[in-house]
């Protein structure tokens, strides 16, 4: 019954100041600000949330190929780093929207497809560090598989910085 009387209007309740009824006030059609601004947030987020996590995808597979074998696929990898990273996503953004409609989730796959060097590169410097390492070399020692190498012992104790990275990441996204 509270919950269907925000949602209310009320004339008496256009333009109040903050309340334990409506924690950041009311505008001028006695709407819930708080409530608002929490069903505004779920666009935003999502937009963060799915555009870094495709960009982490991405960039956390590929450096971590780069970091460990280092060598040729680590310089061709670098190049295509670089290269990404000379496309401007703002102007992709304009000229993906004047030719084709406006579409939100191609707007998070572009941003996701174009954000993902920064992470690609605290992965590689991760992973060139931990391959040296005794517990890698004894992994590799016992043969087990690449990919149990790469994602089982090296990832969890190379993820540290690109998910504090990829907190504000988030927010760069958005």
């Amino acid at each position: 019954a509270a919950a269907s009387d925000v949602y209310k209007r009320q004339d008496n309740a256009s333009l109040k100041a903050p309340s334990l009824t409506h924690w950041l006030g009311t505008e001028t059609n006695g709407a819930d600000l708080l409530s608002r601004m929490i069903h505004a947030s779920r666009v935003a987020l999502a937009i963060g949330l799915i555009s870094t996590g495709i960009a982490l995808i991405i960039g956390v597979f590929l450096g971590s190929l780069m970091g460990y074998f280092a060598g040729t696929i680590d310089m061709l990898g670098m190049r295509l780093v670089e290269i990404i990273e000379a496309i401007p996503t703002l102007f992709l953004l304009i000229i993906f929207v004047s030719f084709f409609e406006r579409n939100l989730y191609f707007m998070m796959v572009i941003i996701g497809m174009t954000g993902w060097t920064g992470y690609c590169r605290f992965i590689r410097a991760e992973y060139l560090r931990l391959r040296e390492q005794d517990f890698i070399q004894a992994a590799r020692a016992c043969g087990l598989s690449i990919w149990s190498i790469l994602f089982r012992h090296m990832l969890p104790n190379g993820v540290g910085p690109v998910l504090v990275s990829a907190s504000f990441g988030v927010a760069s996204a958005i």
